[in-house]
């Protein structure tokens, strides 16, 4: 009986959270009905919603589609008794070449251990052709100045060396091929791990600093897309949840949690640069696992 009042109880939770997720009301739009391409253009995605919901809006790591994002600008939220009022304008650009261009941004409503999405309304810009028509036929002009004609080539001796030298190649990637790739993979990875960790230094100490919503979430970003290249899963668009459906291991998911509820939701984490260093030391033992599999390679 008491597991049957539990469930009962989850149920109504559950479905409650649904229902005032639908209640936000969400809206995007163009500034414009025509753009070119590499353009700037600006979309503005608002959401009008019921005040104790709590509402985030896509960052730079969401998939914007055809459209490359370049920065946003956020609005102070506007709250009466009932209803709070968000709006953020995302400044794009596309460099894709489809006549007419569609989006439609989601706006998420956060709950202590998930998130729903609630999507806006579809709206498009119209690619502007830049060069509408080429010329038929080219308008020729006559030259009689006399061109000076430079000594032929000896093309011959140019093709010998070359076969020397494609034959030299193949030879060295027949012998020495597989060490050479393997010694170049290990270079680029030691070479991204470094620069890497010098970023994420640098990012946590403006954590510290003024703005500590924004700084933890371009820390968090910047560790998503070392993971992305890393593990060649697209960490830039996972949630939490599907992060770690991959490394299911409950000290990441405390720590991950902990910054999701200091970006998003609204509270201060506890003790963040200790998350954010887990993160770091996570970063490296993939790295290390990584290495070791190439050099076993």
């Amino acid at each position: 009986m008491h597991k049957l009042k539990i469930s009962l109880a989850f149920i109504f939770v559950f479905y409650s959270l649904l229902v005032r997720a639908q209640e936000a009301e969400v809206f995007g739009a163009f500034d414009r009905d025509t753009v070119k391409i590499g353009e700037e253009t600006f979309f503005t995605l608002s959401a009008r919603y019921p005040k104790q919901l709590n509402v985030i809006f896509p960052d730079s790591s969401y998939n914007y589609g055809s459209f490359e994002f370049i920065s946003k600008k956020y609005f102070p939220t506007r709250t009466d008794s009932t209803i709070s009022f968000d709006s953020v304008i995302y400044s794009l650009a596309t460099f894709e070449i489809d006549t007419v261009q569609y989006l439609q941004l989601p706006v998420f409503v956060i709950t202590e251990n998930d998130s729903f999405a609630v999507f806006s309304n579809l709206d498009s810009v119209i690619l502007q052709q830049v060069i509408i028509k080429m010329p038929e036929k080219p308008e020729l002009k006559a030259n009689t100045e006399l061109i000076e004609i430079k000594k032929q080539i000896n093309y011959p001796y140019i093709f010998i060396a070359l076969g020397v030298l494609i034959i030299l190649i193949l030879a060295i990637i027949i012998f020495f091929g597989k060490s050479i790739t393997r010694w170049w993979k290990l270079y680029r990875m030691n070479r991204a791990h470094k620069k890497f960790i010098e970023r994420f230094h640098e990012l946590m100490k403006q954590i510290s600093g003024s703005g500590p919503e924004e700084a933890a979430e371009h820390t968090l970003a910047e560790w998503k897309r070392y993971m992305e290249r890393l593990e060649r899963e697209p960490y830039s668009k996972l949630t939490t949840r599907e992060i770690l459906a991959i490394h299911p291991e409950s000290e990441l998911k405390e720590h991950l949690h902990n910054i999701d509820v200091s970006i998003y939701g609204g509270k201060k984490g506890t003790d963040l640069m200790k998350s954010f260093g887990f993160l770091m030391h996570f970063a490296v033992r993939i790295f290390n696992e990584k290495v070791e599999e190439i050099k076993m390679g």
